[in-house]
């Protein structure tokens, strides 16, 4: 796996949904406990390597990776991150999955994470990005058949990060390992939404790919 390589002047930005809008979990903490967001946890170890390194977090709940196209410019090229650390799909499978719940999927999740990565390449040619793979913890029983559409969601995700050069970071099997050892309510009450242990879990992982200079 290539390294995110971190240096003492890096502006690092967080991109993603609900899993990294800090205002969301903070909100929502009665019920998902899980505030401490891993975005804030690696924030204060790359502060702690160096107090000039900024970090950015654009994380909206709910997005899916059309949004994240749609506010592409705004949120992330207009930035000039040296590196991106992007986390998004899970939504866009969760609305495949119950589409009764949802108006007509309009805008599918491929031409639009093809053409984030288009973009990047084009625009932002020397910024690293570093691609977190959606992921389901079995905390909830009902919520276990959502995995086979999840997975198919995954496979294309990662497929077409592999093909933009990308590092990916499957998240899925972190959280399989994770579980082995920790219950899954201890990690996502609704199988979702990381508590601040599953948050931690990520942050962990994440820090293992950066390499600081």
């Amino acid at each position: 796996m290539d390294k995110i390589i971190i240096n003492k002047n890096s502006k690092v930005l967080f991109l993603g949904d609900s899993i990294t809008d800090v205002k969301f979990n903070r909100r929502m903490s009665f019920k998902i406990k899980g505030k401490n967001v891993y975005a804030l946890q690696l924030k204060k170890k790359l502060k702690k390597y160096s107090k000039d390194i900024e970090v950015v977090t654009k994380g909206i709940a709910s997005n899916r990776t059309y949004h994240v196209y749609d506010r592409l410019t705004k949120d992330c090229i207009n930035l000039k991150p040296d590196v991106l650390i992007m986390l998004i799909g899970v939504n866009d499978a969760w609305e495949n999955y119950v589409p009764e719940k949802y108006p007509p999927l309009l805008r599918p999740m491929e031409p639009h994470i093809r053409e984030i990565y288009r973009r990047m390449r084009q625009e932002l040619p020397n910024t690293q990005i570093l691609y977190l793979m959606p992921f389901m913890i079995d905390s909830v029983e009902e919520k276990l058949p959502f995995h086979k559409t999840l997975d198919e969601f995954r496979e294309v995700l990662k497929d077409v990060a592999i093909e933009n050069n990308a590092t990916v970071i499957d998240l899925q099997e972190v959280f399989n390992e994770a579980q082995k050892s920790i219950a899954p309510k201890l990690l996502a009450i609704d199988g979702i939404h990381p508590t601040n242990l599953g948050h931690r879990v990520m942050a962990e992982a994440i820090e293992k790919v950066l390499e600081f200079i």
